[in-house]
């Protein structure tokens, strides 16, 4: 059996883009539930805060939001490069602006460009970088992410912009000896999770835009997605499921809590920083609970 990977060093900025909804304060939950599988596929990638807490010796990671895909693949393989010309760029809103028009231009084109090579994928994650830390946090997943101007503050109430800017950069390392772990894919969800083999040993972690507040998402997910996917998710016999949600009517539909739900209530924050009731829905016990975790 191969064993499982020590956990890397956390990064200072611990969600490779600024995602709406993304997990930094409960990433650890999930690690927890994951703990002692073989391969975890994640569908959903985001934000990517979970990544630091799985242990498994295989982690495939999956999205179809090419921007952040690219930035994780050339973080892994092109840290040096990409943050030394971060760092050199200069806290303004005419680099946000050009950043913002170039990722807007790939988007155009369709994402078919034949000669994207080493330089060009770096060059896309550099501009990717720049519209999600200097812009306002909170946007990267959304259809604003590529809008609005430069983070500045105008008064002492906060941590400054720029400060968090660089912070970022600076946690580059961190985030490549995080994401060498880790196989990246942009497919759809469902082709994703029909290509996974369900067999012992084997964990799907799934964090798809919530009920209600995912509707921001620039890949959004329809109630009649979430039932196909509560069906698919329900039919794995001996893959590990562990899914994230805000705790919604829907929710309680789809993954009643009993025999074959378990629920592990948490509570995170929202966009506004107010308290939210979340879940983490298993298809088994918590392994976290059994371990005397909490």
């Amino acid at each position: 059996m191969t064993a499982e990977k020590a956990l890397p060093e956390l990064p200072t900025t611990t969600a490779l883009a600024p995602w709406y909804g993304s997990n930094r304060l409960l990433a650890a939950a999930v690690g927890e539930e994951l703990a002692g599988s073989r391969w975890v596929g994640v569908p959903f990638a985001g934000g990517m805060s979970e990544l630091a807490h799985i242990t498994a010796p295989t982690i495939l990671v999956n999205d179809l939001h090419r921007h952040v895909m690219n930035l994780a693949s050339v973080i892994a393989w092109n840290k040096e490069s990409l943050a030394a010309h971060l760092d050199e760029l200069p806290f303004h809103p005419d680099t946000l602006k050009f950043a913002q028009l170039k990722c807007i231009e790939m988007e155009r084109g369709g994402f078919t460009h034949d000669t994207l090579d080493c330089e060009a994928s770096e060059s896309w994650a550099l501009n990717y970088f720049v519209t999600q830390w200097m812009g306002r946090s909170g946007n990267a997943g959304t259809d604003q992410e590529f809008t609005g101007n430069l983070s500045v503050r105008w008064n002492a109430n906060g941590g400054d912009s720029n400060t968090r800017y660089r912070s970022a950069v600076s946690s580059l390392c961190a985030w490549r000896r995080i994401l060498q772990r880790c196989s990246f894919s942009v497919l759809d969800c469902f082709e994703f999770l029909d290509r996974a083999e369900d067999s012992a040993g084997h964990a799907i972690y799934c964090d798809p835009p919530f009920p209600g507040p995912g509707d921001r998402y620039k890949h959004q997910f329809s109630d009649e997605q979430h039932r196909r996917l509560a069906a698919r998710l329900g039919s794995l016999q001996q893959t590990r499921v562990v899914c994230r949600f805000y705790d919604h009517p829907l929710v309680h539909e789809l993954y009643p809590e009993g025999r074959r739900w378990t629920w592990r209530r948490l509570v995170g924050r929202k966009q506004s920083n107010a308290a939210a009731a979340e879940l983490l829905v298993i298809n088994g016990p918590s392994r976290a609970k059994a371990a005397g975790l909490f």
